[in-house]
């Protein structure tokens, strides 16, 4: 992989960090704050609706993590190992947590709770099947990822 394909990648991952993490320590907070004060009699909701988007940006900030990790393991040219599978396995779990989480979300503010609009619901299952398709997509890559390493493994036996 070129030089400069990799640095470009490493500014993108930390400029989503970075982004991840004002939205953990600003805009989740923020909006959890308005919107309390904006329907009062659902403010019981704001703690537990602020540490669930907030444990949902940490499952993203760990996938940035692992990719980044990913990456530095495809540079140095290392990517078809077994360690690999554990950072694939990390982004898949963090996925599919994060997925799970938006989902409960989505059933316990337009199913129990009966709040927000229309394009909220759309939003939200947007969401949840974007999640559940990139947390397929993973499974695929570390299958993908898995025959590379015995083609590998093989190769090199051969070699």
């Amino acid at each position: 992989m070129k030089r400069l394909t990799v640095l470009a990648l490493r500014v993108l991952i930390v400029i989503l960090f970075l982004g991840t993490l004002s939205a953990q320590l600003w805009f989740v907070p923020q909006l959890a704050g308005s919107a309390a004060q904006e329907f009062p009699e659902l403010g019981y909701l704001a703690v537990p609706y602020t540490v669930l988007l907030i444990v949902t940006v940490l499952c993203v900030q760990a996938v940035l993590v692992a990719l980044w990790v990913l990456l530095s393991r495809v540079r140095q040219g290392a990517i078809f190992t077994d360690r690999s599978f554990g950072w694939v396995n990390v982004i898949i779990a963090a996925g599919a947590i994060a997925t799970a989480l938006i989902f409960g979300l989505e059933i316990h503010l337009l199913g129990i709770v009966d709040v927000g609009p229309p394009a909220l619901g759309i939003l939200l299952s947007g969401m949840v099947v974007a999640g559940a398709a990139f947390v397929l997509i993973m499974v695929v890559m570390r299958g993908l990822l898995r025959s590379a390493t015995s083609l590998q493994s093989e190769l090199d036996e051969v070699v």
